[in-house]
């Protein structure tokens, strides 16, 4: 068996980001870069009033006082969208709004809650400093800037830098296509009623909600009962996306056949079973381009296992900088007297208080648990054969993408 690191690094060795293409500015969002974004000018594109009121040549006001006001001759008014091409001199103004671009000879505005007209001319009450409520032609983000690096996820933030510069196409990877197989002769649908000896069926639904959280295309699900023909039908379809997901069928027992059949059907295995809880039995293996991820029946190994191996490849084809939420350090809220010779990541709550992480370990720790996936919201790793780990000593915790009450 792999160590988790180990296994890790074979995924990563095998996961090559999908090729790249230019995507409508609005259906970019969730997808990743493929290249630095350069700013073909810079931000404003010119300068501008940062405030309603008087553009002015701040030498005019450098003796204004309350007590001898400087006037100076009103010209005109400058709106939003208008060119502002009308020079002043010193001794005159011009009215000025928000984001109207400043006149050639100003260097400067005052607001106009610090004036008082008087009739064609403006007074002025106290000195300015030259450039003060301008907003200057680049001083924001400057042309050549690398504004958003190669790998970001575009959100809305990144969204509104694409538009201002001028980029209706987005050059990003192409989306995963991801199939989903459910195995399992105990399996029913979501609106049956199981008999004895029956369940509904759930990994396909969360192994999909989980895809669809990294913004990649579900082309597939389906359940399958243990019958090899039907079987090697569907993963023959499932074989046709980027990459296949398949629950169940994993392990060694007799009804067990999902991986000899995907290897009967040429799909290389990379490497099989870890020294990982919960989920030893991970498949991970490949048919040309395809990737191949045979996961346990068990929906808590499933949802681990996802998060740990499945995730990061999904976002490694995707392109993206960062593949995981980053560990980070807790305070254990209660001792975990209990440790196992695999490596555990166990379901746990992460919260903070005082300005410090804390995580509580759930008690129920079982792999086919469907409780402890809606009461965690992080992983707590525990090394093999540790010793029990204490109440108050910090712990490495990986936060998951999960709301709990």
């Amino acid at each position: 068996m792999l160590d988790y690191e180990d296994a890790r690094a074979l995924v990563f060795k095998n996961v090559i980001a999908l090729e790249k293409w230019l995507c409508p500015l609005t259906e970019s969002q969730g997808l990743a870069l493929s290249e630095d974004i350069l700013a073909p000018h810079g931000m404003p594109l010119f300068d501008n009033s940062a405030v309603d009121g008087y553009a002015v040549q701040a030498a005019d006001l450098a003796t204004a006082s309350r007590d001898k006001p400087v006037r100076l001759e009103k010209l005109g008014y400058i709106s939003a969208g208008d060119t502002g091409e009308e020079r002043i001199v010193s001794g005159q103004c011009v009215q000025i709004a928000t984001g109207a671009p400043l006149p050639p000879g100003a260097d400067t505005s005052v607001m106009k809650e610090d004036i008082e007209l008087d009739e064609s001319h403006v007074r002025f009450f106290q000195p300015i400093r030259k450039t003060e409520n301008v907003r200057y032609y680049g001083e924001d983000i400057a042309e050549g800037q690398t504004v958003i690096a190669a790998g970001t996820v575009i959100g809305p933030a990144q969204m509104a830098v694409l538009a201002t510069f001028g980029f209706a196409e987005v050059p990003v990877r192409r989306v995963p296509k991801i199939s989903i197989v459910s195995t399992g002769s105990e399996l029913v649908d979501v609106e049956q009623n199981p008999q004895t000896g029956q369940i509904r069926e759930s990994n396909r639904y969360m192994l999909a909600g989980m895809v669809k959280q990294e913004s990649c295309e579900v082309v597939k699900m389906s359940m399958v009962p243990d019958i090899p023909e039907i079987l090697k039908q569907e993963f023959e379809e499932a074989l046709q996306a980027d990459v296949a997901l398949v629950s169940g069928g994993m392990s060694v027992g007799d009804k067990d056949f999902a991986k000899p059949l995907l290897k009967e059907m040429g799909v290389e295995e990379i490497f099989w079973k870890i020294k990982f809880k919960p989920g030893k039995p991970l498949f991970f293996g490949r048919r040309g381009k395809t990737l191949v991820f045979g996961l346990p029946g068990n929906p808590a190994s499933s949802y681990v296992l996802f998060e740990e191996f499945v995730r990061p490849a999904l976002r490694q084809l995707m392109g993206r900088r960062i593949l995981e939420e980053g560990m980070v350090k807790a305070r254990l809220d209660e001792a975990i007297l209990k440790t196992h010779p695999r490596l555990h990541f166990m379901r746990g709550k992460l919260y903070v208080e005082n300005g410090e992480y804390h995580v509580r370990p759930l008690n129920f720790q079982g792999s086919h648990s469907i409780g402890s996936l809606v009461e965690s919201n992080a992983l707590i790793r525990v090394e093999a054969n540790s010793p029990s780990l204490p109440k108050g000593c910090q712990v490495s915790v990986r936060p998951l993408l999960n709301e709990i009450g």
